[in-house]
């Protein structure tokens, strides 16, 4: 048996295309797709394909089914997109079935494809109906942002608000008068730890000193005859009773001399005529006093 000897060149050719080959299953597999007669095709008509790129996956109950094959633009009619669906041969798609556009949490688009319960299928080639979901980004651009949107003046005015109070030289002011404040409880801080520490200790002794004073006088207290001093107290007090009873008492003398009204009077009288007599001495000295010159009489 004759053997055949390939060249160098012929190995490295024969490597190359396995090597090419290799890569471009590898590429395909990478991206999900396969070369196999197992995949049938269908076409989406869509306005708008909101970034849904090549190799994009097509998912039917949050499972795989297929992916994105080639997507056609159509430059004469802008509006209308084709897309190619690979999708596995064995899963049915029956007619009425949607293929909806599903914005993913990271960006990226997929394809969602809600069966119909219809009992005709769909044959590889046809187009299926078009629909568009809001994913959970969508609906978070369709709640929230319009609420967003409305809140923007609000954090406007606020902001403009806070940039006021900033810029209010009122403020400064204030918090110069904190820190002062500050400084000066600090100081104060500092009085009271001298006073507890130097000076309460001294008043404590003061205190304690004047406690025992207070002690020493409350025994001498303690001493004294209160009995014998209330018995005085008390003879006292019978005694201003006893003088005040005969001052009021009208048959007393002292009674008499002091309610007596003519005696009272008699003593007025007796003044009034005194201080004429004093009167007329001195308007007329000669009535009462006789001076003689010389032995001569008037």
């Amino acid at each position: 048996m004759k053997r055949y000897k390939y060249s160098k060149e012929a190995k490295i050719g024969a490597a190359f295309i396995i090597a090419i080959i290799a890569l471009y299953f590898g590429i395909n597999f990478l991206k999900g797709r396969t070369t196999l007669s197992d995949q049938h095709t269908y076409y989406v008509v869509y306005n708008n394909i909101s970034g849904l790129s090549p190799s994009a996956s097509i998912n039917n109950n949050g499972f795989r089914v297929g992916y994105v094959n080639e997507i056609h633009y159509d430059y004469a009619n802008p509006n209308l997109i084709a897309v190619e669906l690979s999708i596995n041969k064995a899963l049915q798609i029956p007619v009425g079935s949607k293929a909806y556009l599903m914005s993913e949490l990271l960006g990226g688009v997929s394809i969602d494809l809600r069966l119909n319960h219809a009992k005709t299928f769909y044959a590889d080639g046809d187009t299926i109906e078009a629909g568009i979901a809001h994913g959970l980004m969508g609906q978070v651009e369709e709640e929230m942002l319009p609420q967003i949107t409305s809140l923007l003046p609000k954090v406007d005015s606020l902001i403009a608000s806070l940039n006021a109070i900033a810029n209010n030289p009122d403020i400064s002011r204030s918090l110069a008068n904190v820190a002062s404040l500050s400084i000066k409880l600090d100081n104060t801080a500092d009085e009271l730890n001298k006073l507890f520490h130097n000076e309460l200790p001294n008043l404590m002794k003061n205190l304690q000193g004047t406690g025992e004073n207070l002690h020493s006088i409350t025994s001498q207290l303690n001493t004294i005859d209160y009995a014998s001093t209330m018995a005085h107290v008390d003879s006292t007090i019978i005694n201003l009773q006893t003088l005040s009873a005969l001052l009021m008492n009208d048959d007393s003398s002292v009674g008499r001399l002091i309610n007596d009204t003519a005696f009272y009077n008699n003593l007025n009288s007796i003044c009034t005529n005194a201080n004429a007599l004093i009167e007329d001495v001195k308007k007329h000295p000669s009535r009462y006093i006789n001076i003689s010159v010389f032995g001569k009489k008037n």
